[in-house]
């Protein structure tokens, strides 16, 4: 897996999309040769493909040059609060004068955040390296709510990353669901069974990872349901897969039960307070918590270890 040529220009992005802009600082810090990257780099950046923005001829132009400065100083303070928080987890090195350096002895916690790093990044990909992200991305949460969840629980993969050879789901979308219904000791709703949108093949009826305790074989069940989603601008709607009033449409006999959103991307201010309380309504596993989580539990790290998506990672990093 190489970085891709679009790193080379100035995404389209908001100047105000700070966590992203972050990461195309630590992305272009790996796609240089001396793996370095700077603020003076970035100016670097806008004075090449938008010299209009970097004008000193007015005061307008002066304002908007200051300005820039000053984003791009919120974008190195995302990165401070990323390296202070992390400590030793954290693959870069900064420096006071807001510039990272790619660690030389990268390790298995290195190449797992830089890993997220990619899966964050989507859309500089082709379709191949995408799917390969996702999936992996998938899987590999599914270690992560399994370290949250009781140590009695079940944690699977529902969604497309399954393994095909998994005995535990198989059938159109409708056998699957029926499947799942009877781990959870729920019953499916007379609107699931009759409804043929749910005879195809393919797709996971909006949920990728799903955890329960099967105390009794009695309904009513401890559960919790998982959306992963690597998009920073679909991720808030993915939410809504499930939500509970999708799934009590479909299920019957079914507890309160625990909604959780996967991403792999920071959506945190320099503070460590999330960017906006009010677009979170499950509770969201961001690239941070997930490092909370891996400090005590490494079994994510492991699997990553054997995950075919590793090399992939393990090559881009030591290119």
């Amino acid at each position: 897996m190489a970085l891709p040529d679009k790193l080379n220009s100035l995404p389209d992005w908001s100047n105000k999309a700070s966590n992203r802009w972050a990461d195309f600082i630590e992305l272009s810090c790996i796609k240089n040769v001396d793996h370095i990257f700077s603020i003076h780099d970035m100016l670097d950046h806008y004075s090449d493909e938008r010299p209009e923005d970097l004008e000193r001829g007015s005061q307008e132009h002066s304002a908007k040059y200051d300005q820039i400065v000053v984003d791009m100083e919120n974008y190195f303070e995302l990165i401070k609060f990323r390296s202070e928080s992390l400590e030793d987890y954290y693959p870069f090195e900064l420096d006071d004068s807001w510039c990272i350096t790619l660690k030389n002895d990268l390790n298995d916690n290195h190449l797992f955040y830089l890993f997220l790093l990619l899966a964050s990044n989507l859309a500089f990909f082709d379709g191949s390296t995408r799917y390969a992200l996702t999936h992996a991305f998938e899987d590999l949460c599914c270690d992560i709510l399994e370290a949250i969840s009781s140590p009695l629980a079940v944690t699977e993969v529902f969604g497309t990353s399954r393994l095909e050879e998994d005995d535990s789901y198989r059938g159109n979308l409708k056998k699957r669901l029926r499947s799942l219904a009877s781990n959870l000791c729920a019953n499916t709703t007379k609107s699931l069974d009759s409804d043929s949108e749910y005879d195809v093949p393919g797709g996971d009826g909006g949920l990728d990872l799903v955890s329960y305790v099967p105390i009794d074989g009695m309904p009513f069940i401890p559960v919790s349901l998982a959306q992963c989603a690597c998009s920073y601008d679909q991720w808030q709607n993915k939410q809504l897969s499930i939500s509970d009033s999708i799934w009590r449409a479909r299920y019957g006999n079914l507890a309160p039960y625990l909604q959780f959103t996967f991403v792999p991307f920071y959506y945190r201010k320099a503070s460590g307070d999330f960017e906006n309380l009010t677009t979170v309504f499950t509770c969201l596993i961001d690239r941070h918590r997930i490092f909370k989580v891996i400090r005590y539990h490494q079994k994510a790290i492991e699997n990553f270890r054997k995950h075919t998506i590793y090399n992939k990672v393990s090559d881009l990093a030591l290119a």
